[in-house]
């Protein structure tokens, strides 16, 4: 076993195939097939499930990266000659609509700023889709709202309580969340979404009356429909610069304020945790919990 063959462990780990490990460390499929045989045989141990395609790491194989990621980076403290670049990994990142579009790219441009160079393939999709990629090893983690039940093998690890608020045109009427949703035409977010489910629970536990109009299922959607007069709705407020146009009046969903939680779900054996560490850690440091939210609210 040599410090090459352990790059090649973790690229493999970090990329999630031979083929694309290889492309990132400059070496054929053929080349980085034989390291990982010659290293099942020295180690007397079956690293990669071969009946999967692409490959993927056995329990033995999961172990063995995690002491890997451990030995190079002592070796790299100790050469700082040698290139840390196949120790910045690709992850492959599943989010929901509006995390992907509101506090992602912040966390994002954060890890930038702090010299990480994480690369990033991004699918947009429902919770309960995302869900399923994950668990099928399709995603390597994914951004959502917390789902209703656990699944086996997949941790939630919450970031951010994100608050739900009424949006309507400053024309509308009522003084009240209820008397603006009862008093307005409601534009539904999609109620395929968790947030979607979150938003009916509430009208329906409240018994406030909708007059519901159109159904969009994308967050910008609903903001240029309620900010052109066509109707309010209930939306989660993401806590970004500019998030909602001049022309759009913000009051806080119910008392005390209704609201999500938003969390990175991942695989309990997880051979990308330290990258997942690296963003969950980026999406704490950019994101505002709900109080503050609603105290910004409240003094607009």
């Amino acid at each position: 076993m040599d410090i090459k063959t352990l790059y090649t462990l973790v690229a493999i780990a970090d990329r999630g195939s031979f083929v694309e490990a290889g492309n990132s460390i400059g070496l054929s499929l053929s080349a980085v097939s034989m390291q990982m045989r010659a290293l099942e045989e020295e180690l007397e141990s079956t690293i990669f499930d071969r009946s999967r395609r692409p490959p993927v790491l056995t329990d033995a194989g999961l172990a063995l990266v995690h002491r890997a990621r451990d030995l190079l980076a002592h070796w790299e403290s100790m050469s700082a000659s040698l290139k840390k670049g196949t120790a910045v990994g690709l992850l492959k990142l599943g989010s929901v609509h509006t995390v992907a579009s509101g506090v992602l790219p912040l966390a994002l441009r954060h890890l930038q700023r702090q010299g990480h160079g994480l690369e990033v393939h991004v699918t947009t999709g429902l919770t309960h889709d995302l869900e399923r990629a994950v668990y099928h090893r399709q995603l390597d983690v994914a951004l959502v709202t917390e789902p209703e039940l656990p699944r086996s093998g997949l941790d939630f690890l919450p970031f951010v309580d994100e608050a739900l608020v009424v949006i309507a045109h400053k024309s509308a009427k009522g003084a009240s969340d209820q008397e603006v949703l009862e008093g307005t035409p409601y534009v539904r977010f999609n109620r395929l979404a968790r947030v979607g489910n979150l938003v009916q629970e509430e009208i329906v536990r409240r018994q406030i009356t909708v007059r519901s109009t159109m159904e969009i299922d994308n967050l910008e959607g609903v903001i240029a429909m309620v900010a052109n007069g066509l109707g309010a709705s209930v939306v989660p407020a993401r806590g970004v610069k500019n998030e909602f146009p001049t022309t759009v009046r913000v009051i806080p969903f119910g008392n005390p304020t209704v609201t999500r939680r938003l969390g990175m779900l991942a695989p309990k054996e997880n051979p990308r945790s330290h990258l997942c560490q690296l963003l969950l850690e980026a999406l704490q440091a950019v994101t505002t919990g709900p109080d503050e939210l609603v105290r910004k609210v409240g003094s607009a």
